[in-house]
């Protein structure tokens, strides 16, 4: 019993009612109770609701008024912080409204500024497996009606992974999918095929057929260009017949992938890009920033970048954003925000970005104005909001959950002899006289890169001959060691600058160009010719051996390394060599016989000469285990390696070897 799983505790359940109120409906929540995390402050919900007719509300029990009688879809999205639980899935259900009090023109947007086009907002911060809803505002601000083309871009390229997959998007405005470019929605079916179906205004308000082609101007290329460089999935919707001035909103959901978890504490990115037809409006982009998170806690530290290279890491600079939120029943006049700095990043380098609540830098000496102050430590980094105004999420009258949320965002720079290993970075945030409230830990880490290396050296190793006659293993018995060096080019590939124990392959080859050697022997033979008679024969047999053998060797070692300081490394491994011989060998055969009678000269009888040649060729494949020494600039430059270690042939001993190399590290 002791070894059966608990049971998945059951999904939340997420509703909401819907009643009458005056010529509107009030929207009101029924959210599942919270699941309070242990140690963090007082958990709650925050929401996010959609009315079914292109507006949307993040009070949590909003009035709507519509503007025609008819069916709507209303959705409602609900989103727990310092809550442990899996957040309920959204909720939507039909309603049929009657009561009519909504005005033309009062729809609600996200724009901020009276000179943008399009903007975007999210209802919640990213994280893996949950969805969230990305609201997209575009309006019309030339002078005549348009029609158009809105491109969303994600998934940046800059991650290996996808993080955001697209669920769906909930169109209001007779918005359509452009299949001949991006891929077709289940429920967004086209209208038209192609361009030329399509009829759009004019600068002069006269609707004119479309050419072939689109008309875009050099700008809107450059924005399409850049972004489509910088992102791996674009969807794009037309849109038809936008009035001067007339606002719309699109919702799109996007769901976080798994493959999230790799960059938790990490900024990502969506990019909109508003692209009207007519050529007098010009076109914009809006770029919305994410932070990836592990929960919702309004009080998070996330980096610009979770993985970065380090060849290129000493040119580029880190952005941090803390954030926090008051969760207090009163307001919060000083916030102090103590962040850890992470070894190799140089706090003298760290330039405070922008910060809300917003105020000016704190002037010597201090005065009684708010302001905010920037001090270091030993430890890390201070900002220090001084005189503020911060309202507390439970304060009575308090209705905006933005008004009580703060963040600092800074850029720092590493400094030159940053190690290679992961680094982590955490704030501190404490709320006037309060107990301090801890963030999440941001992770960066780096990416492996590749250092590939020249190598040119020689060897100092046994070399054995072969004959016709003699198999190399035989002969390698009965020849004694002889000291044979030769030269060798090659390459590495290895991690670039790691600073732990890494992997190392090589390709060696060695090359070793035909020596020659001569053998002589010779022998005398005197025997009487005829016992009978005083007759002498001398036989002289000379023997001249030439031979001459050459190799080819391709080496291919593998080894574990790790580089201790910047000067000296060491390693172990080990490698598999073919090597081909090829020779050959030129015996001379000399026969001289004399005749020797006393009393007389003597006289030749015969001198006969052989000459035989045996071809050479043989390819012993040998294995090697060795111990590796680099000096000088191991990580990345040029070093001295001395490597030295025993080679194994079958049915053989060991024998030694030794190796000096020069290596260029790139």
């Amino acid at each position: 019993m002791a070894q059966k799983q608990a049971p998945e505790a059951a999904p939340r359940v997420l509703d909401f009612t819907v009643t009458p109120d005056g010529d509107g409906y009030r929207f009101t929540p029924i959210p599942p109770p919270l699941q309070q995390k242990a140690g963090a402050p007082l958990a709650f919900w925050t929401y996010y609701w959609e009315f079914g007719d292109g507006s949307y509300s993040f009070e949590e029990k909003p009035l709507h008024k519509f503007g025609k009688v008819g069916g709507y879809d209303p959705i409602l999205e609900a989103t727990a912080h310092y809550d442990d639980g899996k957040l309920p899935t959204k909720k939507g259900k039909g309603i049929m409204a009657s009561q009519i009090g909504g005005q033309p023109g009062d729809l609600p947007t996200v724009f901020d500024s009276i000179r943008l086009p399009i903007r975007m907002v999210a209802s919640r911060q990213a994280r893996a497996n949950e969805e969230l809803t990305c609201i997209l505002s575009y309006r019309n601000l030339g002078m005549v009606r348009t029609d158009g083309r809105v491109h969303l871009f994600f998934n940046e390229r800059r991650f290996p992974s996808s993080h955001f997959a697209l669920d769906s998007a909930r169109l209001h405005f007779n918005e359509k999918v452009d299949a001949a470019v991006s891929q077709v929605l289940p429920m967004d079916v086209p209208s038209t095929n192609g361009w030329t179906l399509l009829n759009l205004p004019s600068h002069t308000g006269v609707s004119s057929a479309l050419p072939a082609e689109a008309p875009s101007s050099e700008i809107l290329e450059n924005l399409l260009s850049n972004a489509r460089g910088a992102y791996k999935d674009e969807k794009i919707w037309r849109f038809t017949d936008l009035q001067p001035g007339e606002k719309r909103n699109m919702f799109v959901a996007l769901h976080g992938t798994d493959k999230m978890l790799q960059d938790t504490n990490a900024f990502i990115h969506v990019e909109a890009i508003f692209a009207p037809f007519d050529p007098l409006i010009p076109a914009e982009r809006y770029e919305l920033e994410f932070e990836i998170v592990s929960s919702h806690d309004p009080n998070a530290i996330i980096v610009s970048d979770s993985r970065v290279n380090y060849r290129s890491f000493g040119k580029k600079k880190l952005d941090y954003k803390v954030q926090f939120q008051n969760n207090g029943e009163g307001p919060a006049s000083t916030v102090e925000v103590k962040v850890e700095i992470p070894e190799g990043l140089d706090m003298k380098r760290m330039r405070p970005l922008e910060w809300y609540p917003k105020c000016p830098i704190c002037p010597k000496p201090l005065s009684n104005r708010s302001c905010i102050d920037t001090t270091s430590t030993k430890d890390g980094l201070v900002f220090t909001f001084r005189n503020i105004y911060l309202p507390g999420s439970r304060q009575k009258g308090v209705d905006e959950r933005d008004s009580t949320k703060g963040f600092v965002r800074y850029r720092i720079e590493a400094e030159r002899n940053m190690p290679k290993t992961p680094f982590r970075s955490r704030a501190k945030i404490t709320f006037d006289k309060n107990a301090p409230i801890y963030t999440n830990f941001t992770r960066t880490r780096f990416k492996v890169g590749i250092s590939p290396g020249l190598k040119a050296g020689y060897a100092f190793e046994p070399n054995f001959s072969t004959s016709d006659n003699t198999s190399g293993e035989e002969q390698e018995e009965k020849e004694p060691f002889v000291q044979n060096g030769y030269v060798f080019l090659g390459a590495s590939l290895s991690p670039f600058k790691s600073w732990r124990i890494y992997p190392q392959v090589e390709l060696l080859t060695g090359i070793k160009g035909r020596e020659e050697t001569v053998s002589m022997s010779s022998n005398v033979d005197t025997l009487p010719a005829n016992p009978a008679m005083d007759f002498t024969r001398i036989t002289i047999d000379s023997v001249m051996e030439e031979t001459s053998q050459g190799f080819v060797s391709f080496e291919l070692p593998v080894l574990l390394r790790k580089n201790f300081t910047r000067f000296f490394g060491a390693g172990i491994g080990g490698s598999a060599m073919i090597q081909f011989n090829n020779g050959e060998t030129r015996v001379r055969n000399r026969e001289i016989v004399i005749e020797q009678i006393p009393g007389q000269d003597p006289m030749l009888r015969s001198d006969s000469i052989y000459v035989s040649t045996t071809s050479l060729s043989s390819k012993p494949i040998r294995y090697r285990a060795f111990v590796d020494l680099t000096f000088g600039s191991v990580r990345q430059g040029l070093n001295l390696g001395i490597r030295g270690g025993a080679m194994l042939e079958r049915k053989r001993k060991l024998r030694p070897f030794v190796q000096l190399s020069l290596e260029l590290k790139l």
